[in-house]
């Protein structure tokens, strides 16, 4: 679990540096929101090859070297970022090494943490440490990058961290080939595929392709502010790079803090009536940080929408956990975190395309309109009891 977290708190240091470091790598190859953009093209293609090759991968080579091979394989791109800043297109070939890692990392250890005992609590922990890395990143790569230092070297703390990862996951999981299965999933459907067709299975069931779109959705909100805040700050709210900085890590930090402490609540509630609660207000909040041209305002609703939709990732997964057979558990996380990082891909490069031709202001609206989707997408999904976590 310790393994687990430190990989989840990377790949949110990863995530969260990249709205505060695009302005930077804009400036430095002179290029246009639309086409920095192409750096979210290359993390999805990445997410594609993770989605189809992490469940078989797993079950070649073993759970644990798969996490040992993924994590060797996000070194190589992190090496890559931090050592150049003149070719744009090696950068982006950097972007999707990481993209593919750190996807199939997210499936692997979602696998692990939906089989344990209190999975809603523990898979809540997990992310809100990703959350914790996205928070500390922004304020560490602008304070590096407005005394000078060039941006790639920010990079550098990724090497750093990945050889940690290694190290951890090493020791956590070099001998673990398969993951025992919790009596938690007692109430699940049977299995009843093997595991050559489970591939083939997953890619045929309703739930795992309807909470994989949810994700997607949310996903893509999520990204969406987190990488285009700090621009939308700094040209639509005029705000300064440091403030731009704490205002996207204000936002990880609504979306760490709640995946800690609402699970409790939504256990409560019920994990389904959760989601559209906690959907009204983030619509609600967003739309006063759209139309209040306050930076206040911006970056207090921007926070709060962080806490509010904070948990619609462990609510997809923990769902997930009941829906879906055990033994395609592997394919099914893989597929489903793919497909839903793959919105943190698309919707970014959408607002990218869009704020070339008509302004960054185009951020707001779509994070609300992503928003909506998300209410419709979780109405399609099939009604499970209430998790308890015992």
């Amino acid at each position: 679990m310790a393994s687990s977290f430190v990989t989840l708190f990377l790949a949110g240091w990863n995530g969260g540096a990249t709205g505060a470091l695009l302005p930077y790598i804009e400036k430095n190859f002179n290029i246009t929101y639309a086409k920095v953009s192409v750096l979210f093209v290359c993390t999805f293609l990445g997410f594609v090859v993770a989605a189809a090759t992490a469940g078989t991968l797993a079950r070649k080579v073993g759970f644990g070297h798969a996490m040992l091979i993924s994590t060797m394989v996000e070194l190589i791109g992190n090496v890559i970022n931090s050592s150049q800043q003149r070719n744009f297109g090696l950068m982006c070939f950097g972007y999707f090494v990481v993209g593919t890692a750190f996807s199939t990392q997210l499936g692997l250890c979602n696998t692990y943490f939906a089989n344990l005992k209190k999975p809603l609590m523990w898979t809540g922990i997990l992310h809100g440490i990703y959350g914790l890395g996205g928070f500390a990143s922004p304020l560490v790569a602008t304070a590096m990058v407005t005394r000078g230092i060039p941006y790639h070297l920010f990079y550098t703390t990724n090497v750093g961290m990945t050889i940690i990862v290694f190290v951890l996951a090493f020791i956590a999981f070099r001998n673990l080939h398969t993951l025992p299965y919790a009596s938690v999933h007692e109430s699940q459907p049977a299995e009843t595929t093997t595991s050559i067709n489970a591939f083939t299975a997953t890619l045929r069931n309703r739930s795992v392709w309807t909470l994989a779109i949810f994700l997607m959705l949310y996903v893509g909100a999520e990204e969406s502010i987190g990488g285009w805040i700090v621009s939308y700050v700094l040209a639509v709210r005029k705000g300064t790079p440091e403030g731009a900085s704490w205002v996207a890590s204000c936002f990880y930090l609504g979306v760490a803090l709640g995946r800690i402490f609402l699970p409790p609540l939504n256990i409560l509630m019920g994990e389904r009536l959760a989601v559209f609660i906690y959907l009204a207000f983030a619509i609600g909040l967003e739309c006063l940080a759209w139309l209040i041209p306050i930076f206040a305002s911006t970056a207090v609703c921007t926070a709060l929408v962080g806490v509010a939709i904070s948990t619609f990732y462990t609510a997809a997964i923990t769902t997930g956990g009941k829906l879906v057979p055990q033994n395609m558990h592997a394919d099914a996380f893989a597929l489903m975190s793919s497909v839903g990082q793959s919105g943190s891909a698309f919707w970014p490069l959408i607002v990218g395309i869009m704020s070339t031709k008509t302004g960054i202001w185009v951020v707001e609206p779509t994070v609300v309109a992503l928003l909506g989707a998300q209410g419709i997408c979780w109405l399609l999904v099939p009604r499970v009891g209430r998790r308890r976590e015992e």
